[in-house]
């Protein structure tokens, strides 16, 4: 079988209503996973399904787009949105929350984002509004500075009382600091606008 054909599987069986379901996507995806290319990224986010009743299997994919390259995988994202959102609105938020969480994927996403000309880049801004309006600190800060082209910059309180001249200087630069105090937010220093 072809990757297109795997594919199919999948989607015949997102909704995993029975154990023969649950077997036939895990075996589609594993046969995926044997030769993973990023051109059938857009239709294996379009797999995603909020109607799926067995959450930890449909994991299974989530980390299956993780593996691929990250560019990558934030180009088909960004590219998707408007047809995911529709029947998987909870994984793409999920897919976002883990954008924002890793440094990397978030300054990534945030360049791409200010630099696309999808349609889709209304979309995804409204997204991390949601966000943004919705969560608390350091999620909030991070939508944040991806809808500014910010960068949000976590730093241990500690960290802050070594060398505060450096830090001014990233906020003048116009990112946000989330201060951490034991790994936990507890206030964020942003620019004046």
């Amino acid at each position: 079988m072809n990757a297109i054909q795997w594919i199919e599987i999948l989607n015949a069986n997102k909704f995993m209503r029975s154990d023969e379901e649950v077997m036939s996507f895990e075996y589609a995806l594993a046969e995926l996973a044997l030769d993973r290319n990023s051109e059938y990224l857009p239709a294996l986010y379009l797999v995603l399904d909020d109607r799926c009743e067995q959450h930890e299997v449909m994991y299974g994919l989530i980390h299956f787009l993780e593996s691929f390259e990250l560019k990558d995988q934030l180009r088909a994202f960004i590219d998707t949105t408007d047809r995911t959102i529709v029947n998987a609105k909870e994984w793409t938020m999920i897919l976002l929350y883990g954008i924002l969480n890793q440094d990397l994927a978030r300054n990534l996403y945030s360049e791409m984002l200010h630099s696309t000309h999808s349609p889709n880049r209304a979309l995804c801004t409204t997204l991390l509004q949601e966000i943004a309006a919705n969560e608390s600190p350091p999620l909030s800060s991070r939508a944040e500075s991806v809808i500014s082209g910010a960068t949000a910059i976590d730093i241990n309180i500690d960290e802050i009382q070594s060398d505060i001249s450096s830090f001014l200087k990233h906020i003048q630069e116009g990112n946000i600091l989330v201060l951490l105090q034991d790994d936990r937010p507890i206030a964020e220093i942003k620019p004046i606008k």
